[in-house]
C-alpha cells in the first residue's frame, strides 16, 4: 500500500513537471533531476543532468513545431504515467503517439521511459 505522503510527493513532481514542460522552461524542469537520474528514450539509456537537460532542449524545439496532446496522468505510489499524441506541423494532420513513465523517489525523477516512434525520425538525443 502506498502512503499517502509518497502519492502526495509524486503528485507535486508531477504538477511541477507538466507546469514547466507547459512553459518551455528548461531550469524548472531540471529541478526534478539529478546526476543519478536515468532516462530510457526508444531503448537509449541516458543518465545524468547534462544528457537529460539536453533532450529536454531537442523535445522543447520538436514540440514546438505541432500540436501535442497528454492525457491525464495516472499516479499510483512513486510512479507517474502518461500517454500523448503528436502531430508535427510539417506532415498534415501526422499523429505520432507516445508514453513516458516516471518512478519518483524523495521528490527526484530517479528513472523515467518514454517511448514512440516521433524520435526515430525526429531523434532527440544527440546520440543518434
Amino acid at each position: 500500500m502506498k502512503s499517502i505522503q509518497e502519492v502526495a510527493e509524486t503528485q507535486t513532481v508531477w504538477q511541477k513537471h507538466i507546469k514547466a514542460w507547459d512553459a518551455n522552461d528548461l531550469d524548472a524542469i531540471m529541478e526534478s533531476y539529478t546526476e543519478e537520474s536515468v532516462m530510457i528514450l526508444n531503448n537509449l539509456k541516458l543518465e545524468g543532468t547534462k544528457a537529460i537537460r539536453n533532450v529536454f532542449a531537442n523535445l522543447f524545439k520538436l514540440f514546438n513545431d505541432g500540436n501535442n496532446k497528454i492525457e491525464p496522468a495516472v499516479v499510483e505510489g512513486e510512479v507517474i504515467y502518461i500517454i500523448w499524441n503528436f502531430k508535427p506541423r510539417s506532415e498534415n494532420g501526422k499523429s505520432y503517439f507516445g508514453t513516458d513513465t516516471f518512478v519518483v523517489q524523495h521528490g527526484i525523477v530517479k528513472y523515467q521511459t518514454i517511448a514512440s516512434e516521433l524520435y526515430n525520425k525526429y531523434p532527440v538525443t544527440g546520440q543518434n
